[in-house]
């Protein structure tokens, strides 16, 4: 207990960047830098004993003081003062004690960085194995969000080298396993900036090296994925007089094969980036697709001609193509119509005026058709790109919700976006007027939605409108691909 009855605030000791100690919040001062020192051995074995040879020699290495264990004795009281200043004087300390083994600090009251860190890593594997990688994603961007820096900042010496390089090998194993999961949910674009700058960040990690390959082939970048195996391979020949491993190499291969891979999602952003990352990639339109609209109408004699333009409206959710399609139907079944209505004799040459009338109806009909699903058959891909920039922006909101919110994604009233977010609405942020303008809801239905957000809270999936009675499951059907419902961001507590 403090001198005024109440528990002191807990510390906070931090070494993912500059060594810091914090209660409630503030920074502690922690005295010259040899404390400081001192204060960075017992962390990095926070909760076990450390002999005091031990700490001169991290300290001070091959130049200690000459009574070494009376200068750390003299260091270990100035910590105590300022962790624990309510201590009374001459009572052993509880938060940094003398054991028969040596001086341990004791962090179950308070929270060191880098266990926050291991616990993230752990959490992000069981969510994983769990089968959320979203989650797990988002796990360990948190955790890597801890990081202020080269861990230990400011102090050398064998002991914080090893220390730091061994903090420094679980972060970057930390950015594989999230790269990792990037690239198993299509996620390629949003990848490449952080790739890039990892990978000069670590450059022995060959693990960062494949995946930046593999998130440029995604995106069909291939000479730029080939380029990066060649850097690497010059790299490590000249550091080292050896050629890239295992996966470089199976990555490399991949690549030159031509191997096929998820498509990609071109809107990119990872936390922290900027909005001119949401580009898109141009796509194809698949061969099938443009097969289906060209054959569909020819070998059925016209009775397929509408078939193409059904399926673009189911998929697309464009009432405009189940127009078309019905229109294509109507003709085709008028000339049925016109055939049957005054057939010729089968002993006459001649054909009757209405089934002249049928005949140029339905040939004509089937090529128009033909031409013109092979039209939109090719712009599919844009009707793609809009899917894909959706998909994106819905994964960049998972990540960062506080950002997405910043950058407006799902708010189509906002002037000067500097991005495509394929027509997302966030039915937590657009007001009624805009929501009723976005979607062509009635405006008295979107006026309903805003008033209950206010009364009861942010919508947490699209579905609830329907839980809460402001939409029918039509509506939801209907619109459901375009609404987004970002949540406020969490925060992380000291």
């Amino acid at each position: 207990m403090g001198i005024d009855g109440r528990a002191p605030a807990p510390l906070r000791f931090e070494i993912l960047g500059e060594v810091r100690a914090l209660r409630g919040g503030v920074p502690v001062d922690l005295g010259p830098a040899k404390q400081r020192a001192v204060l960075a051995v017992l962390l990095v074995q926070a909760g076990r004993p450390v002999p005091t040879h031990q700490i001169v020699d991290a300290v001070w290495g091959d130049d200690p003081p000459e009574n070494g264990a009376n200068v750390v004795q003299k260091y270990v009281a100035g910590l105590r003062r300022a962790l624990d200043p309510d201590r009374a004087p001459r009572t052993p300390g509880e938060l940094l004690a003398l054991t028969g083994s040596g001086y341990v600090l004791r962090t179950t009251d308070g929270v060191l960085d880098a266990d926050e860190f291991q616990a993230a890593i752990r959490r992000a594997a069981a969510e994983r194995a769990a089968n959320r990688p979203l989650e797990a994603a988002s796990t360990l961007r948190t955790g890597l969000l801890l990081w202020h820096g080269d861990a230990l900042a400011g102090l050398g010496g064998s002991v914080f080298d090893a220390a730091r390089a061994r903090l420094a090998d679980t972060r970057a194993s930390a950015w594989e396993a999230w790269a990792d999961i990037g690239l198993e949910q299509g996620r390629a674009a949003t990848l490449i900036p952080e790739l890039t700058r990892l990978v000069q960040e670590f450059p022995l990690r060959e693990g960062l090296r494949a995946q930046l390959m593999l998130a440029l082939h995604q995106t069909g970048r291939q000479a730029e994925a080939l380029a990066v195996f060649r850097d690497a391979r010059e790299y490590f020949l000249d550091e080292f007089g050896a050629e890239p491993g295992e996966r470089m190499q199976e990555a490399h291969r991949r690549i030159l094969r031509a191997e096929p891979v998820p498509p990609p999602d071109p809107v990119a952003a990872a936390p922290r980036l900027q909005p001119a990352f949401f580009q898109p990639v141009a796509r194809r339109a698949p061969v099938i697709e443009v097969l289906f609209a060209a054959i569909a109408p020819l070998a059925t004699c016209g009775f397929g001609a509408g078939s193409y333009f059904l399926y673009a409206a189911i998929r697309r959710h464009d009432t405009k193509q189940y127009i078309v399609a019905a229109v294509y139907y109507v003709l085709f079944f008028t000339g049925l119509v016109a055939l049957a209505v005054d057939p010729s004799p089968t002993s006459s040459q001649d054909l009757s005026s209405y089934e002249t009338f049928g005949i140029f109806l339905l040939l004509p009909l089937s090529l128009a058709a033909a031409l013109h699903g092979v039209m939109l058959a090719l712009r599919s891909g844009d009707y793609d790109r809009s899917a894909a920039l959706r998909e994106q922006a819905r994964q960049f909101a998972a990540f960062d919700p506080a950002r997405s919110a910043e950058i407006g994604i799902g708010r189509p009233d906002l002037p000067g976006r500097l991005f495509d977010d394929g027509g997302l609405v966030d039915l937590n942020r657009i007001g009624a007027y805009e929501l009723a303008q976005a979607t062509r809801m009635p405006t008295e239905v979107a006026q309903r939605i805003v008033a209950d957000r206010v009364v009861r809270g942010p919508f947490q999936y699209p579905a609830e409108l329907v839980e809460r009675g402001l939409a029918d499951p039509r509506t939801i059907r209907k619109l459901g691909y375009r609404l987004i419902c970002i949540p406020p961001a969490p925060t992380l507590k000291d």
